[in-house]
């Protein structure tokens, strides 16, 4: 049920958790027996403010004893002494992978997982396809002067021996036409 707001509210909230007194106290009881809404209202504050209250009282009887003020005492003196380098020494690797695990790579266990999976997938792609024949690789500069050498021995053999020079390319282009070729379709 939606209540409408009064401009009580906020009073019989404090009427409920016992913090009024005097003639402030009398004037939100008498308001409240004449709204309905602010006597709901009061109602579910009740409600809520009742268990606290008990503990309160509950928990009232409880002190802190001298030997509890003891241990809090040299646990803050020991923590105040520790050095920064202390504290980092103390550290040990299987401590940091313990805190990796826990905090970046349990809470998302299920990406990891997938990159994983993605990893493994791009590995197995990449096997496949390096079984390929390998392209040739051009020739080395060695290679390359030794191919010159034998082909100017060809050559001196041959001038040695009278022949003319080699010929030119067997096929020769045509020098392309510089007519327009709709211009000979009209004059038809």
């Amino acid at each position: 049920m939606k209540l409408k707001h009064c401009s009580y509210r906020e009073e019989t909230s404090l009427l409920a958790a016992n913090a009024l007194h005097g003639e402030e106290k009398s004037a939100i009881e008498r308001h409240l027996a004449e709204c309905a809404e602010c006597q709901i209202h009061f109602n579910q504050s009740q409600k809520l403010v009742a268990p606290l209250a008990a503990w309160e009282k509950n928990f009232s009887s409880v002190e802190v004893t001298d030997a509890m003020r003891a241990n809090w005492a040299n646990d803050v003196s020991r923590a105040q002494s520790a050095t920064p380098a202390a504290r980092q020494q103390s550290i040990s690797p299987v401590e940091i992978l313990r805190s990796v695990w826990r905090e970046m790579i349990w809470p998302s266990r299920y990406a990891w997982s997938g990159l994983v999976v993605l990893w493994a997938a791009m590995l197995m792609v990449d096997a496949q396809l390096s079984d390929h024949p390998k392209t040739k690789m051009p020739p080395s500069s060695q290679e390359v002067l030794q191919a010159w050498r034998d082909q100017n021995e060809v050559l001196s053999e041959w001038k040695l021996a009278g022949g003319d020079a080699p010929a030119g390319p067997a096929y020769a282009p045509n020098p392309q036409s510089r007519r327009d070729p709709v211009a000979d379709v009209v004059r038809v």
